[in-house]
């Protein structure tokens, strides 16, 4: 049987711990240290493989990641990051992650490679949600610029833009900060997006054409959101005293349920649902407009007496949980609106809540003999991949020079030559083959971005198949230069001469002694 768990985590310095709880019992099953997440920074890693599980932390306060698996109650990995990142989001395959900055940057990673492949500006104000679609084709970016743009992955990930990257929608509708993006499931053509704002808004849109469907409009601001899996309905929490009601609880924080499809009753004397989207028309929750058939009531959830911070909806959508800014997690069967449980844990204000089936990890050795291992994660690089064409470190290990004409060639001289005559005329004549490969190098570049570089004037640049030849032609003559040094470096020892030093030395002594001799006869 699949047990729901519940993952918790708090962004007070003095708390530092998130908590996984078993989401109908209430008991805590685990818990992990020195993490102090910003909202929305916490973010799981999914598990398509049978790997175990992991998940991703930005701490506040400074540019760090902190990874944790299921396994240990400490960090597993952490490492610097190029900016604080203040919110985060993964893709539902495990594959990429994405960070937002305060100064509305974002940064995308490849999870299992820490291989950076995006960094662009998004907006002009700090970034507040980032989001995937269920089918992984796009990513939602929510600021406080009070725009939403939607980005096309595929385009993100494309090495040969150089540019900066546009977005396939911008969402401006809303007039304050954006406070959460939500998607429905399927695929890009069949989606729908429902956005939150401190406007006192929640706007539905169809992802398919980007146009605006139907815009919810509350009594309070609305700082959360969550989407029922069916999309029958949409759960908003609010920021701000509810003030319509005349009762002791006018100063509660509510959840607002706000429905997808309503009634019509028909002529002919029955009542068919139909979706409230389609005409850009405006649905009032709060105010009398979200009631049950026949009960008059507003959809709501009440219990909370601090600002809702964060909500999550269980796999089936039968329970709800929400974290305020104190720090109290409540539990709710939403069927009835009905809080089940109360968990005081946190000390600080919630700042993220996840919801999962219990991991592989978490089962005893009788039920799995052997535990799965960790998932495959490196440490996230600081600066871009150096794509084709820009150099660099990390250029793939199989281009030629051909390839690559960015790629200077690696000059190596040995220090130990016969002829040290010979091995000076020679580097000399290398540092000249040098400059010309520089220049031809600077020529091809010019040519292939539609400029000719400094100091490659006197080189045929006109096209780019003739600084390609005579990029060749001197890399040729190069390579001729290679070899020569190879050939004085392993020239054969000097002949040895028949008669030695010491012969010498011996017949010279033994005329002396003679001439000595023949005097004093």
């Amino acid at each position: 049987m699949f047990v729901e768990l519940a993952l918790t985590s708090s962004s007070d310095a003095a708390d530092g711990t998130t908590y996984l709880w078993n989401l109908h019992t209430g008991s805590m099953l685990g818990s992990f240290k020195q993490n102090v997440t910003p909202l929305q920074s916490l973010a799981l890693v999914n598990n398509p493989r049978n790997l175990g599980s992991i998940f991703l932390s930005s701490q506040a306060e400074k540019g760090m990641m902190h990874v944790y698996n299921f396994q240990k109650d400490q960090v597993f990995l952490k490492f610097p990051l190029p900016d604080k990142i203040v919110c985060l989001a993964t893709s539902n395959r495990g594959i990429y992650c994405a960070g937002g900055t305060e100064s509305g940057r974002i940064h995308i990673w490849e999870i299992a490679t820490g291989i950076l492949h995006r960094t662009f500006d998004a907006h002009y104000k700090k970034i507040t949600v980032l989001r995937f679609s269920a089918d992984d084709t796009v990513m939602f970016s929510g600021s406080e610029d009070a725009s939403v743009h939607v980005w096309m992955l595929n385009a993100l990930l494309d090495d040969g833009q150089t540019e900066s990257p546009a977005p396939h929608y911008s969402w401006t509708d809303h007039t304050l900060p954006i406070t959460d993006v939500q998607c429905g499931v399927g695929r890009f053509h069949g989606s729908r997006v429902v956005t939150s704002s401190m406007d006192h808004t929640c706007k539905l849109w169809d992802l398919s054409t980007g146009s605006l469907l139907t815009t919810f409009l509350f009594p309070t601001k609305i700082t959360a959101l969550v989407l029922d899996p069916s999309e029958r309905y949409f759960l908003a929490a609010s920021g701000t005293p509810a003030s319509t009601s005349s009762t002791a609880n006018e100063a509660d924080y509510l959840v607002y349920q706000a429905l997808l499809y309503k009634a019509k009753h028909t002529q002919q004397g029955y009542t068919t649902m139909e979706a409230v989207d389609g005409d850009s028309g405006l649905e009032q929750i709060g105010l009398g407009g979200a009631k049950r058939h026949g009960s008059g009531g507003d959809l709501v959830f009440r219990g909370h007496h601090h600002p809702i911070q964060r909500m999550a909806l269980n796999f089936d959508g039968s329970a709800l949980v929400s974290g305020d800014n104190k720090g109290h997690l409540m539990v709710w069967d939403v069927a009835s609106r009905q809080m089940v449980r109360e968990i005081k844990q946190h000390k600080g204000a919630i700042s993220s809540i996840h919801t999962l089936f219990q991991p592989a990890d978490l089962y005893s050795n009788t039920t799995l003999a052997d535990k799965p291992k960790v998932h495959s994660i490196t440490p996230f690089k600081r600066i871009p991949q150096a794509r084709i064409g820009e150099g660099g470190p990390e250029i793939n290990g199989s281009n030629t020079i051909a390839d690559d004409p960015l790629i200077m060639i690696p000059l190596t001289v040995s220090s130990t030559y016969s002829s040290s005559l010979s091995a000076t005329a020679l580097l000399a004549s290398k540092s000249q083959e040098e400059q010309l490969l520089e220049m031809a190098r600077r020529a091809f570049v010019g040519a292939r971005s539609g400029s000719v570089a400094a100091g490659s004037a006197s080189l045929p640049v006109s096209s780019s198949m003739a600084s390609t030849e005579a990029y060749q032609e001197l890399e040729q003559k190069y390579r001729e230069l290679e070899a020569r040094l190879a050939a004085l470096t392993t020239a054969p020892a000097p002949v040895q001469p028949v008669v030695s030093q010491s012969d010498i030395s011996a017949a010279l002594s033994g005329l002396r002694s003679s001439g000595t001799k023949r005097r004093k006869a």
